[in-house]
């Protein structure tokens, strides 16, 4: 698997974090920084667009239900998941990660449904 990146976006109020390759622990941890900073900078809206990082493994998830965490409980801001891969859907409904936020099929949709 390739080595996992990830690109941001800001349009109006939303940022966007895009995930690339394969998410381990350091990609979630860049992850959540790039979050970090949207904080930082006051976007409480944010979609996480997993379409090109189609396996996910168990601590890339850890790290993801940590930000989604401090994202909805802690900062009372809203996330929506974009390309999840029936897979990484099936974890995340597991871990409860899609009580928290919404599952969207594009980024145009979700940024629509903010």
């Amino acid at each position: 698997m390739p080595k996992f990146i990830c690109q941001t976006a800001q349009e109006g109020s939303v940022f966007v974090i895009r995930g690339i390759g394969y998410l381990d622990e350091s990609g979630g941890t860049m992850v959540r920084k790039y979050a970090d900073e949207a904080f930082s900078k006051g976007f409480q809206k944010i979609i996480l667009n997993f379409s090109q990082a189609p396996v996910i493994n168990s601590t890339g998830v850890a790290q993801i239900i940590e930000l989604v965490e401090v994202l909805v409980d802690e900062r009372k801001g809203s996330v929506i998941f974009v390309g999840l891969s029936e897979l990484t859907s099936g974890v995340f409904k597991m871990v409860g990660l899609l009580k928290m936020g919404k599952v969207l099929e594009t980024e145009a949709e979700a940024f629509k449904a903010f």
